[in-house]
């Protein structure tokens, strides 16, 4: 008798269909906006992996450049929805 050994489901790693991408997001320069747009993130299931944030002055406009995990189905909304945060002026994949 032969028994073969089948990993548990348990046990494998969850597969993920996540897509990594890197955005720059110019702002009006709104000390709020870094929560908002990590807000958004965040409740619609994006995972943040790294965020800078560089304050602007009358040379230069805030800017702020993310690194995040795109969820497959939503991925592709995720600049519309960027678009209609308070203190957003632009999104591009960087």
């Amino acid at each position: 008798m032969t028994a073969i050994a089948t990993p548990s489901l348990a046990l494998r790693p969850p597969r993920s269909h996540a897509r990594r991408r890197r955005l720059s997001v110019g702002t009006t320069g709104d000390a709020d906006v870094l929560l908002r747009v990590l807000t958004v993130l965040r409740r619609r299931g994006y995972r943040v992996l790294r965020v800078d944030y560089e304050a602007g002055d009358r040379h230069r406009p805030t800017m702020l450049e993310l690194s995040i995990e795109s969820p497959s189905r939503t991925g592709h909304r995720l600049e519309a929805w960027l678009f209609n945060v308070v203190g957003v002026v632009s999104v591009e994949d960087a």
